[in-house]
């Protein structure tokens, strides 16, 4: 009697728990697509209100840190939108095979796309929250909510924003769009071109006794994009208007520089010779650190200059910071969230991810395993639309990690920099072939300028699928930017055969 009554009450649990589960699965897409829904309808609105802000010359300090607030916003709406698209692809994925009407998916799709997708659970840089139990691949409305709140929240404070918005003038227009184009526009660095630009169109007068040339430090890692941050400063129609001249020197190294020579060695950017005052902005553009000696023989020798005169000092030295006459400025990669937007729309071009969700999935760890390199975002993207498939996106992620596990090996370090990797070369190898037979050894990346210099016809897209086969020491071409200043980046490479390549 015992038996048969804990049999009925089993029966009576599990009957139970399976109409649970079942009215919960067919309620719970129902509200997160609502939500979904609403946080398009926030993005739309947000996205205009950014898109025109952009296109015009805002002076406000203060607009400018709303303008921020509500683009880091966006992006973060953008980010956990496709978060959630995965998550209902995937999660429809598992419902048909539970329920016995599996079709054949695209070679191993699903499981890369879990894989890939479930990392995002326990991203450092911006966790997505998940109901406690609650399986990898369900959505959970929970961020759609809080995110789209937010943004209206933003858009509601924002009115005033947007009034005084249409009285400012609008930027002289720019060759292509950043929403269109990513790859030939700079992309988030709006805030720090901004900053620069106040500093130098900055004219109070200095205090009694006080250093007549202002400096500004810009530090940050190698390959971050100080010379495209310059670069893009240099070309805006108020700064050149601002200016008599400017002049750049680039050869990295102030050691054995003369205060008499120093002009000479610099190369004139700019020259307006329709300039009210005579103003002059000279960028010195280091690797590394300098002594003090040897900057102060060179700042006493410009301090003579026009007053109103700059100077901006790039390095991937912290050190140089001390040097300034105001607060440095440090660039840094880019956060989670704008990284992804961006890598998302390069791989992805005018294809919708929202109709692919697994392999947005590849794509989304892609991006987290690139860390916010621009110079990686354009190899790797480029190595995707090379074939739009699941197949090839999945081979490409499965390269991309044991590349990553090999190198970390090899460099006993937590994420190999390998962007200034110069003492100690990455390997990596032909994506197309199975078996691994030769490693191509890669050595310090290093910018060519975009004119008459000779740019090797092998590019590192040639080397990774095979196009290519060259032996011995050679140059590639790794990467060629499409924004100024155009720079064509080298890398030295060697090929060696499998028995020569470390365990």
């Amino acid at each position: 009697m015992e038996m048969l009554s804990s049999a009925v009450v089993g029966e009576l649990v599990n009957r139970s728990i399976s109409f649970l589960v079942s009215r919960f699965e067919k309620e719970t897409p129902t509200a997160t697509a609502e939500d979904m829904q609403r946080l398009r309808h926030q993005l739309l609105r947000s996205g205009a209100i950014v898109r025109d802000a952009e296109q015009r010359h805002v002076p406000s300090k203060a607009m400018l840190l709303q303008l921020k607030a509500l683009r880091d916003e966006t992006f973060r709406g953008y980010y956990i939108l496709d978060v959630a698209c995965c998550r209902n692809a995937l999660r429809g994925g598992d419902r048909r095979r539970r329920n016995g009407n599996d079709e054949a998916e695209d070679d191993g799709g699903d499981e890369v796309g879990r894989r890939a997708f479930s990392l995002s659970r326990f991203n450092p840089a911006k966790r997505v929250r998940f109901r406690s139990g609650a399986p990898e691949t369900e959505p959970v409305p929970v961020d759609l909510q809080q995110v789209a709140r937010s943004l209206e929240v933003i858009i509601s404070d924002m009115k005033e924003f947007v009034m005084f918005l249409g009285s400012y003038p609008p930027l002289y227009r720019q060759p292509y769009s950043a929403h269109m184009f990513l790859e030939k526009c700079m992309f988030g660095r709006h805030m720090e071109k901004e900053r620069v630009i106040d500093f130098l169109l900055q004219t109070t007068e200095p205090p009694p006794g006080a250093e007549n040339l202002d400096v500004l430090p810009i530090v940050g890692p190698a390959y971050i994009g100080k010379s495209t941050l310059v670069e893009h400063v240099c070309q805006d129609e108020k700064v050149r208007g601002h200016f008599s001249l400017i002049l750049v020197y680039s050869r990295n190294c102030l050691r054995d520089e003369t205060a008499a020579g120093f002009r000479d060695n610099c190369v004139i950017k700019h020259q307006n010779d329709s300039a009210l005052e005579e103003k002059l902005l000279i960028v010195v553009e280091l690797s590394g650190d300098v002594d003090d000696e040897t900057w102060e023989r060179l700042y006493s020798s410009e301090r003579g200059m026009p007053h109103g005169s700059k100077m901006i000092l790039t390095s991937r030295s912290n050190e140089i910071a001390r040097f300034g006459t105001t607060q440095a400025l440090c660039l840094k990669c880019l956060p989670t969230e704008p990284y992804w937007y961006f890598f998302k729309r390069l791989a992805f071009g005018g294809d919708d991810p929202e109709q692919h969700p697994k392999m947005a999935s590849i794509a989304m760890e892609m991006a987290r395993k690139m860390q916010g390199s621009f110079m990686y975002a354009h190899i790797g993207s480029a190595l995707l639309r090379a074939n739009f498939s699941i197949k090839s996106w999945s081979m490409v992620l499965t390269n991309l990690r044991e590349f990553l596990q090999k190198n970390m090996s090899l460099l006993g370090e937590e994420y190999p920099d390998d962007l200034k990797a110069k003492d100690h070369p990455q390997w990596t190898w032909n994506l197309t072939k199975q078996k691994h037979d030769e490693y191509f050894m890669l050595y310090e990346i290093y910018p060519r300028g975009s004119g008459a210099e000779e740019v090797p016809d092998i590019t590192m897209i040639d080397l990774l699928f095979g196009c290519a086969q060259p032996r011995g020491k050679y140059e590639v071409l790794f990467w060629k930017s499409q924004i100024p200043p155009y720079f064509n980046y080298i890398c030295t490479c060697e090929t060696v055969l499998q028995k020569n390549s470390p365990s």
